[in-house]
C-alpha cells in the first residue's frame, strides 16, 4: 500500500479511537509506533518503546520509520495538545507526511478540534475523518477551512446529525434512539 496521511477530529467519547483501532487491525502486520499518552493501544505491539514524549517519539520514527519503503503505521494519539494550530509544525512531521508516498507509511493525526490542525499541514492529509466536535466553534471552523469547501461539507453534515446526540461513556448507554443512530456518526473525506 502507498502510505497515506489521516486527521481524525472528534470530541471525546465520539469514536475516534474505535475508529482508528479497525484500521490499524486492518493493516496488521506492519510495524506500529504510536504515541499513546493514554496507554489505549496497549494490544498492539508498539515499536516506539519509551514512555510517551513527543520529542523521542519524532525521534524514534525520524530514525526507525522514516526509510524507503519503511512501510509502518504511525499513530499521533492527543496531537491536539502538542501539534496545535501554533505556527510551523517540526520538520520531522513535516517529512513524515511529505515523504509517506516513498516511506509507504501510514501517518495518523488524532485532533479533538478541527481548529487545531496546523494550517501548514492541511494540505499534505489524504484522508480528514471527522467525527461531532465543538458547535460553538462553528463559525471559526467555517472561516479557517473556507478554501476547502469538501471538509466544511462533511463537517456540517456531522454536526446537524450529531446535534443533540449523547452517549454515557461510563455505562456504554445512548438516552434517546437517535443519539445511539447519530452520535457516532463521522464522514470521511478523500483527498
Amino acid at each position: 500500500m502507498n502510505g497515506k496521511n489521516f486527521v481524525v477530529v472528534a470530541l471525546r467519547g465520539a469514536g475516534k479511537t474505535t475508529w482508528i483501532k479497525a484500521l490499524l487491525n486492518k493493516w496488521r502486520g506492519r510495524k506500529d509506533y504510536i504515541l499513546d499518552y493514554y496507554y489505549e493501544y496497549l494490544k498492539y505491539k508498539n515499536y516506539f518503546t519509551d514512555k510517551p514524549d513527543k520529542e523521542k517519539f519524532l525521534d524514534c520514527i525520524d530514525t526507525e520509520a522514516s526509510h524507503k519503503q519503511a512501510s509502518c503505521n504511525i499513530l499521533f494519539e492527543e496531537a491536539t495538545f502538542y501539534l496545535r494550530n501554533i505556527g510551523i509544525t517540526d520538520g520531522r512531521i513535516i517529512r513524515q507526511l511529505t515523504g509517506a508516498h516513498h516511506t509507504c507509511n501510514i501517518n495518523i493525526f488524532v485532533f479533538h478540534s478541527l481548529l487545531a490542525v496546523p494550517s501548514d499541514i492541511m494540505r499534505l492529509i489524504d484522508f480528514w475523518v471527522i467525527f461531532q466536535t465543538d458547535a460553538q466553534e462553528k463559525n471559526k471552523v467555517l472561516k479557517h477551512f473556507e478554501g476547502y469547501p469538501k471538509i466544511i461539507e462533511k463537517y456540517l453534515d456531522v454536526q446537524k446529525k450529531t446535534h443533540g446526540t449523547s452517549f454515557n461513556r461510563d455505562k456504554k448507554t445512548y438516552p434517546d434512539e437517535r443519539s445511539k443512530k447519530f452520535f457516532h456518526y463521522h464522514r470521511v473525506h478523500a483527498r
